[in-house]
């Protein structure tokens, strides 16, 4: 199917007004046009996935500045229904990163909520970005009613544009998945949803040594938090200080491997391994 997507950079008003269209159809809102021409005039662009013409998915990126360091914040990707999860959105990150670096930039940044798999997934086991910084209620409380209570935690998922040397990552990704041991256990709710740590083994204060550690997150959160909204703000909660605690001490996530459902784990390394 891929090979019938088309990616190419939009900058024709009328080209802008066809993505906000579909931003509308699929967010239930749309960036002003003054805001996508200043993302374009400023250091951004805008990216739109084609079939036979018709726009079927878009990425908005901008220019950041933080701590000193200039990178692209990639700002909004999204597919309509029909085309998802067939790697047109892994296809508009890999047209982005090679715009990216005709730019000049060396590193590209997104968000990500950490307990959602399928981005997890697409961030580090397909783009091979990573993650040290952990951000708490970054939106504050969000419109949907499932969402209502569970804050809005987000992960910083940062990209090297110009390392290209996957062969090596990808062997040191295998190399420590041998070794690396679970931080903490889950089971089973009475109506089979999964629940972590029930027995709170995690020690916020303990000194982590080992090069590599296994973190479960759920496959599906969302089935998560319209089912059960306080086992959701469970999860969020206790991940959130297992998160602060591992990246505290250096450690980063650099994969996230698809286990037996319900249940997949992210990879936490030593930063100083992959020379973060």
């Amino acid at each position: 199917m891929l090979e019938s997507v088309k990616v190419k950079q939009v900058v024709a008003l009328e080209e802008l007004e066809q993505i906000r269209q579909l931003e509308q159809a699929i967010c239930s809102t749309a960036t002003p046009i003054y805001q996508l021409t200043a993302y374009i005039q400023n250091g951004g662009f805008i990216l739109g996935a084609y079939v036979d013409e018709q726009l079927i998915g878009f990425n908005y990126s901008y220019a950041g500045f933080a701590e000193g360091e200039y990178y692209l914040y990639s700002h909004l990707t999204a597919v309509t229904r029909s085309y998802r999860e067939q790697g047109v959105a892994e296809l508009l990150k890999l047209y982005q990163k090679d715009l990216a670096q005709e730019y000049g930039y060396k590193k590209c940044k997104w968000i990500i909520d950490p307990l959602e798999a399928i981005h997890g997934h697409g961030s580090f086991a397909k783009l091979r970005g990573y993650a040290s910084t952990y951000k708490v209620d970054t939106h504050g409380p969000l419109e949907e009613s499932y969402n209502s209570k569970i804050p809005s935690d987000r992960l910083v998922v940062e990209r090297l544009l110009n390392d290209n040397d996957n062969a090596r990552w990808d062997a040191q990704i295998e190399e420590l998945l041998e070794e690396a041991q679970e931080l903490v256990t889950w089971s089973y709710t009475l109506d089979g949803l999964p629940m972590l740590d029930t027995q709170a083994s995690f020690d916020a204060t303990l000194k982590y040594y080992k090069d590599s550690y296994l973190l479960p997150i759920p496959q599906y959160f969302s089935k998560i938090k319209v089912e059960n909204p306080s086992l959701a703000e469970d999860w969020r909660y206790k991940t959130r200080i297992i998160f602060d605690v591992m990246f505290k001490q250096g450690y980063a996530i650099v994969h996230l491997v698809k286990g037996q459902e319900p249940m997949h784990f992210y990879l936490l390394v030593k930063k100083a391994l992959f020379a973060l």
